[in-house]
Parts: C-alpha cells; sequence; structure tokens
C-alpha cells in the first residue's frame, strides 16, 4: 500500500485506487491528482493492492474487496485490509475508484443508505447509482467498513481524463456541499444475483429485460471476474 497526503484540515477525503490490482484506471487517477490544489481540506491518495498490480492481478490470495474488516495475521489481502482501513480511520469520505469489464455506463455503488452516504454519491456527477447491501459482498467490501463511502465503477472505455474530471467534480461538489441526485440521478437496487447457464443470454445493462416472467435491469452482464454470474 502506497499513501500520498495532500493538503490540510477538513473534510478528509480518502481516494482509494487498485483495491483490485488489474483495473489500472485507479492507478492512473491516483498518480494524476498528486498535484492538485482546487481543494479545501485533506485528500489521502492509496495504491491498495501494490503487489497486486505489479504483478497485474485482480489479487494474491484472496479478493481484497471481499476481505474487509481484515486480520492481522491472515493472508495477504486480510492484512491489507487491516491496514487499510486504519489509513482511512480519520477520513470524513471514501472514495473507491474501480474498473469493469462490462460494457455500461459509469455508475456509483453504494452499500449503505444512511442520509450521509446519499449526500455523498450526489456529489458524483453520474446519473445512476446502484445500491447494493449484502447480496455481492455480504458486507466486506471496503465500503462497507468506512463511515462513509461509495464506489465509482468506471467501464474499460472510460478515458483517464473523464474519469479524473469525475473524480475532480465530485471533490468540488463536496466542498461547495452541491448535490446532484434529487434532479438527476436514478437508484437501482440489486436485490439478486442472476447465475450463468449453458444456453446463451445476452442482456444490455441498466436495460429492462424479461426472463422467466421477472422483468428486472442487468448491472455488470459481461464482467469477466464473475465467472459463474451472469448479472445483478
Amino acid at each position: 500500500m502506497k499513501t500520498v497526503i495532500i493538503g490540510d484540515g477538513e473534510p478528509v477525503i480518502g481516494i482509494v485506487g487498485c483495491v483490485h490490482g488489474n483495473e489500472k484506471i485507479g492507478e492512473k487517477i491516483i498518480n494524476s491528482l498528486k498535484n492538485i490544489t482546487q481543494f479545501n481540506g485533506t485528500i489521502l491518495l492509496i495504491l491498495a493492492n501494490k503487489k497486486a498490480m505489479i504483478e497485474n492481478t485482480r489479487f494474491i490470495d484472496s479478493d481484497l474487496n471481499r476481505s474487509f474488516p481484515g486480520s492481522e495475521t491472515g493472508n495477504h489481502e486480510e492484512r491489507l485490509a487491516a491496514l487499510l482501513l486504519k489509513e482511512l480511520s480519520d477520513c470524513d469520505y471514501v472514495l473507491d475508484i474501480h474498473s469493469t469489464t462490462a460494457e455500461t455506463e459509469d455508475f456509483v455503488i453504494v452499500t449503505k443508505t444512511d442520509e450521509e452516504t446519499k449526500r455523498l454519491a450526489s456529489c458524483v456527477p453520474l446519473k445512476k447509482v446502484v445500491v447494493m447491501r449484502e447480496v455481492l459482498a455480504h458486507g466486506k467490501s471496503l465500503i462497507d467498513n468506512v463511515s462513509c463511502g461509495i464506489s465509482i465503477e468506471f467501464n474499460k472505455e472510460t478515458k483517464l481524463e473523464t474519469a479524473k474530471e469525475v473524480i475532480l467534480r465530485t471533490l468540488q461538489n463536496i466542498n461547495t456541499k452541491k448535490f446532484y441526485r434529487n434532479e438527476k440521478q436514478e437508484a437501482y437496487l440489486v436485490y439478486d444475483l442472476l447465475q450463468k447457464k449453458q444456453e446463451i443470454i445476452n442482456l444490455t445493462n441498466f436495460i429492462e429485460t424479461e426472463i422467466n416472467g421477472e422483468k428486472f435491469y442487468p448491472i455488470l452482464f459481461g464482467e469477466k471476474a464473475y465467472k459463474d454470474l451472469l448479472c445483478l
């Protein structure tokens, strides 16, 4: 893990990249923000799983985003999870940067629905917010275990400058308390997982579909990291 601290005072915001070592957009965004000046407060820029980054793999021993709160005597990711939570313990807000292999527009993920988390999500200039609760990570993701955190999921085609602008505008909105959600954001609640079966199914993320009489909006269809999972 590597941390760079910028600025001082409040709010304190942790920006975490490469929880999954092969999701390089996080590393690129973190590196591009090292000279940021237009922000009132403290920013912790954290590259989480450096060993997995170097090996260009999702994780070393176990998925870090399923390893929280971690253990000081556990495997590589469990130890890293415990260390990462200590590093983020003084943060008012945490932005956890991810990228997906799925063909989807960029979106926000929340696992909590308290007012402070809603306000943080509303600062992100993206249209869609996905409420995941414990359906996928079962309370063991990073944002499950910080006081107020969200994940931002960029797709594989998102350019660095576009992703960086999303983060910069989010920081600016936090500073100015500008909320976006009430007018423009759409919320999607994940209530179940759809497993892969032998027949070939082609879905489009965030477009309503119907299977066996059940209507729903697929999310993360086409994510290669989910070997047996068709979509949320």
